[in-house]
């Protein structure tokens, strides 16, 4: 078992840092290889502004999405210093574990830049295609048990509820979903294990969690500050926290090195407290101890690492919370399988976001607000989210999308999958960005001798 909290000793610097395996490759790794293609894929406030007033109205069909953080000769000159690396290794690194977790990530690396410069060219074959390469497809099965899980919700609300308007939305909407959720079952989490995942937890992230119990939300410079207490507790040297009024969510920039936090946003301290354990106590601890073990490369992720951190980050949120009915990751696995046409129906934005809208619509109505008020709630949301799933292509060619998204429904159940059959995975989980739930990943931990017994050496003195 971990023997002291993760906040205790954090530095790069420290003695009991090993020799590293990857040094004289990671350094220049982390120069042209540490971006994230979805911070890239951003638009311009106003343009998109503006594009959602047409969009709603009913002026446009589809929104045009335009990225002006894309340069298509920048991209070109990243591609060029990838594949440079890239050979430089593969002729010169005599360590096999080490040329290869190289050799797969630099494949994962240049493919999503080729990504984003299909995203700039317009060429949504290639998008389509380097998107599941990365990120995969969604998982049929899954988005049965999706589909499932949602028909019975509005069957339920259609059960409870004799207004008319609701009756009549939820009978539309019925007849709008695919006709599935007939697959094999899937196990729902297993919440028995919550407060054993929540035990570690906390004793793993320490202080960290110690935010007062509020009876107001939080603001966003208090949120800010909370974040900016965490990393300090981490010693996490170059990290800032800071107010991004290009952020419409609150996430971690492994390029940056910030936790950047939208304008305006304001939280309970309990939700806060698990943003913290998902963000400063997952992804940036898991950097900043992947970068001293002996494989650095651990600090920025081996290959598709994504879903297994994900995976880990909502799961401890779910323990934190006491709340597990459900797996996590819901509407954007639903909005991917909607728009990928998972049923046989490929989705362009319009069509995804219609079916969206009603979802969210009829659950507004559910809870008693207002028709003006629940319509507008809706489409605020549903527009949110099919924004977020179509960021990168053009919004128009059917069953094109950034297919990222699925990672956190897809993660948290492999994790809970994982947990259940081999529960001591979890004392490693925060020794850097790996996924607990790819063999492969278990491999070259296990081949390179980084286990549970390194991490706790990280945390002492």
């Amino acid at each position: 078992m971990l023997e002291q909290p993760l906040q205790q000793k954090v530095s790069r610097e420290s003695a009991a840092n090993p020799p590293a395996l990857d040094k004289k490759w990671y350094s220049r790794f982390e120069e042209i290889g540490a971006f994230q293609a979805y911070e890239y894929l951003d638009g311009d406030n106003t343009v998109r502004a503006k594009e959602k007033e047409a969009f709603l109205s009913g002026e446009k069909n589809n929104p045009d999405l335009d990225y002006p953080r894309l340069e298509e000769g920048a991209l070109l000159a990243k591609e060029d210093e990838l594949l440079d690396l890239k050979e430089k290794i593969l002729s010169k690194e005599k360590n096999e574990v080490v040329k290869n977790v190289y050799r797969w990530r630099l494949n994962e690396k240049i493919t999503e830049n080729r990504l984003l410069l299909a995203a700039a060219t317009g060429d949504m074959r290639r998008f389509k295609r380097y998107s599941e390469f990365i990120y995969g497809k969604p998982s049929k099965e899954i988005f049965e048990y999706t589909l499932k899980k949602v028909r019975e919700e509005l069957e339920g609300i259609a059960a409870q509820n004799g207004d008319p308007l609701i009756q009549e939305e939820t009978a539309r909407l019925l007849d709008e979903l695919p006709d599935g959720g007939h697959g094999p079952a899937m196990d729902r989490p297993d919440k028995a294990r919550l407060s054993t995942i929540k035990e570690q937890t906390e004793r793993e992230l320490g202080s960290i969690l110690n935010i007062p119990d509020s009876a107001e939300k939080l603001s966003d410079e208090e949120i800010r500050a909370s974040f900016e207490s965490a990393l300090q507790s981490l010693s996490a040297d170059g990290w800032i926290a800071v107010i991004d009024p290009k952020r419409t969510g609150i996430s971690v920039n492994q390029e940056r090195k910030a936790v950047q936090v939208p304008p305006d946003r304001k939280m309970p301290a309990a939700e806060l407290k698990g943003l913290i354990a998902h963000e400063i106590g997952t992804h940036t601890a898991r950097r900043l101890n992947g970068e001293r073990t002996k494989l650095r490369l651990l600090g920025l992720g081996l290959d598709r690492y994504e879903g297994g951190e994900e995976g880990i980050a909502t799961l401890r949120e779910q323990a934190l919370s006491g709340e597990a009915d459900d797996y996590s990751g819901f509407d954007g696995h639903f909005a991917i399988s909607l728009a990928s046409g998972l049923d046989g129906h490929p989705r362009d934005f319009r069509e995804t976001y219609d079916i969206l809208f009603r979802y969210y619509f009829v659950k507004n109505l559910s809870r008693g607000i207002e028709v003006p008020e629940a319509q507008k709630k809706a489409a605020n949301t549903a527009w949110g989210r099919t924004v977020r799933t179509f960021r990168g292509s053009d919004g128009k060619t059917p069953g094109v999308c950034f297919t990222k998204d699925i990672i956190y429904r897809e993660g948290n159940i492999a994790v809970w999958d994982t947990l259940h059959r081999k529960e001591p995975e979890m004392q490693r989980w925060n020794i850097g960005k790996y996924d607990p739930s790819n063999p492969r990943h278990l491999w070259v931990l296990d081949e390179l001798g980084i286990t549970d017994a390194s991490l706790v050496s990280l945390q002492k003195e």
